[in-house]
């Protein structure tokens, strides 16, 4: 058996290509938008030919690459026959089984984060007749579970009985290969490790101690994070109930720029906070380039079904943001401001800007009795561990329906863990009309290695 776990680091997402180097068959299992080309190279390498593609869901957080593959090798896809897809491809269900030569996958249907949920049991027979590793999807995680989003306490239920009847029956030693890790929304508190085995999930997940289906239902409801609001988009594309299309930017005059955002186009700036600070485009939203789940940020972000323009430092940065905007469905970004900043100051056109907090002005501000609102925009989880006292916690993707808890009247210091999830909270706050705002630099993190006071709740 050949097998290969394929990581984006990006998003957390986990790809598997599974072959059998007699039969010269492969299977690609959870393919990314944005990694075709790799999946089909690797198996050139490796002496396969991609025969089938199989999905463990319905994605809600970046768009499959399934139809992408299967245009460029003609293998057929496969998916669990509850996913209702409107594209051409064969189902699945519980006991179904793939082989390739020697490869064995068994389909094991594990309703619960989604009805179509199935994970992939595999056995290698030139190995042995007891099955090897299992596929979880996003059933069973490395330290998580997945999140019941489209189903609440109903499908909390179903991952309850899903887990019990499916996957801890198994032995022991059988791996468990999830198909997200750390850095995907998918779960919660998830491990950076990127395998398993189900001993050490059943001993050690916190997940799956819970006694009761009832307790596992209130454990999992409780706290669950706000759904992002591009969820439902990207499950209609990845049903083939909207279609994909490639975004085909071009570059843009200053002048050009101008024209679209009056007519409803938003920019979103790809720049680092503190250049951001120091000058953009007025209503631009900033999702730094480099910052964690940068695609799913600028998704959740942006306004909805706005063509976007886009601000970067130079040509590479534009590339990669592209790439991932199409991973997570974003594709009607129209064009690139020609020269960026430089070509819109040389025009004369208003510049906005943030004015940069560090943590030591800050907390001589509050020494000092300074009327200021602190606002901090973690998640819950870190708000928990420790935030400044008197803080108001807007998490980031509520801070915008929330606007009316801020203060419109006091200045703001908004603070996240390392200062860019305040950025863009503060950038899409003040497209929205607001003002007065602080970037917090460093956030809670450079806030505690000060010494600064900090509040436990």
């Amino acid at each position: 058996m050949i097998f290969q776990q394929l990581l984006n680091e990006e998003s957390g997402c986990l790809s598997y290509l599974i072959g059998c180097g007699q039969a010269g068959e492969a299977v690609v299992v959870d393919p990314g938008r944005d990694r075709v080309d790799e999946y089909i190279r690797l198996a050139r390498k490796k002496g396969l030919t991609i025969s089938r593609i199989v999905e463990t869901h319905t994605h809600a957080d970046h768009i499959s690459g399934n139809r992408d593959l299967a245009a460029a090798t003609r293998a057929p896809i496969f998916l669990h026959r509850a996913a209702q897809a409107a594209f051409e491809h064969e189902t699945l269900a519980d006991g179904d089984m793939i082989r390739l030569g020697t490869v064995d996958l068994e389909i094991l249907h594990t309703p619960g984060h989604t009805a179509d949920s199935l994970c992939l049991l595999v056995t290698d027979r030139s190995r042995g007749e007891v099955p090897w590793f299992v596929l979880t999807g996003d059933t069973l995680f490395i330290g998580d579970v997945g999140r019941p989003d489209f189903g609440g306490a109903q499908a909390a239920a179903s991952m309850w009985d899903s887990l019990r009847q499916a996957l801890l029956p198994l032995d022991d030693s059988v791996e468990v290969y999830p198909g997200h890790g750390s850095g995907s929304l998918c779960g919660r508190a998830m491990s950076a490790k990127s395998a398993s085995t189900i001993g050490f999930e059943r001993r050690f997940n916190p997940a799956l101690q819970a006694r009761s289906r009832e307790e596992f239902v209130e454990r999992l409801m409780t706290g669950l994070p706000p759904k992002p609001p591009s969820f439902e988009t990207i499950v209609a594309k990845n049903r083939g109930l909207i279609p994909l299309q490639a975004s085909k930017p071009r570059p843009l005059s200053a002048r050009e720029t101008q024209d679209l955002l009056a007519r409803g186009a938003c920019v979103l700036d790809l720049r680092d906070p503190g250049s951001f600070g120091e000058g953009h485009v007025p209503g631009a939203v900033n999702v730094w380039i480099e910052s964690p789940q940068f695609a799913d940020r600028a998704g959740w972000l942006a306004p909805p079904g706005a063509e976007l323009i886009l601000v970067a430092q130079g040509p590479s940065d534009l590339d990669r943001a592209l790439a991932g905007l199409a991973r997570v469905g974003v594709d009607q970004v129209v064009g690139h401001v020609q020269h960026g900043m430089v070509g819109w100051r040389n025009d004369g056109l208003p510049v906005a800007a943030v004015p940069q907090l560090s943590v030591y002005e800050l907390g001589e501000w509050l020494a000092e009795g300074r009327d200021v609102q602190i606002v901090d925009v973690r998640e819950p989880s870190e708000w928990r561990e420790g935030h400044v006292p008197d803080a108001l916690h807007v998490p980031m993707l509520e801070a915008l329906a929330r606007r009316a808890e801020l203060a419109p009247d006091r200045p703001k210091a908004v603070l996240c863990a390392g200062g860019l999830r305040s950025s863009a909270v503060i950038s899409v706050l003040a497209r929205a009309g607001m003002h007065g705002f602080y970037n917090v630099t460093g956030g809670m993190a450079a806030w505690q290695k000060a010494g600064l006071p900090v509040e436990r709740s």
